[in-house]
């Protein structure tokens, strides 16, 4: 999911390249969202069997039960990201996410070298220089510096045992700390 979401911050930046249209669009993908979790926590559902027979494999235990999914924390924290700030900043922002957070999870499981919380130093480590590349890579207007703080600072909140869903916290904590760099640097 999370390396399809990509798509997303790339169509923004290569293709629809208008803010309204990017918001719109995510904010009626949220409340479709919205309407299926509601819906699939509802006891007699054919989406909560649905959910419960097909996607069992792929939820968390608490997503499983009545839990917001991490498909939907993804899907808010794109639209108000989309939201807060310009596309120099939501679209690192975004694909922090879509890619840091998959690489860091995958390599993290294939190669866990250093724990630290729940998570591996290894996978942290990847995940960050993943974000950096690529961004940097397709980077049209921020400073390197900003980028490479910014990738730092999605991949501490990707580490970190918050409470919340890092799939909220990763684009937003990052966009902020981005945003506010743009202002200083």
């Amino acid at each position: 999911m999370h390396l399809f979401s990509s798509i997303i911050p790339l169509s923004y930046l290569f293709l629809i390249k208008d803010r309204q249209t990017i918001y719109i669009l995510l904010f009626i993908i949220l409340c479709i969202a919205l309407i299926i979790e509601y819906k699939r926590n509802k006891v007699d559902s054919i989406l909560r069997i649905i959910f419960l027979k097909h996607l069992n494999l792929i939820l968390r235990r608490s997503e499983l039960t009545g839990g917001i999914t991490g498909a939907t924390w993804m899907i808010l924290s794109f639209t108000l990201t989309v939201f807060l700030f310009d596309m120099q900043i939501a679209v690192p922002a975004l694909l922090f996410l879509s890619i840091g957070d998959s690489v860091a999870a995958l390599f993290g499981i294939k190669y866990p070298i250093g724990r630290i919380w729940d998570k591996s130093f290894s996978g942290t480590l990847i995940g960050t220089l993943t974000c950096i590349i690529i961004v940097l890579a397709i980077n049209q207007t921020l400073s390197p510096i900003i980028i490479i703080l910014g990738a730092i600072s999605a991949m501490a909140i990707e580490l970190l045992p918050l409470k919340i869903n890092d799939n909220f916290s990763i684009p937003i904590f990052s966009g902020i700390i981005m945003h506010v760099l743009s202002k200083i640097i």
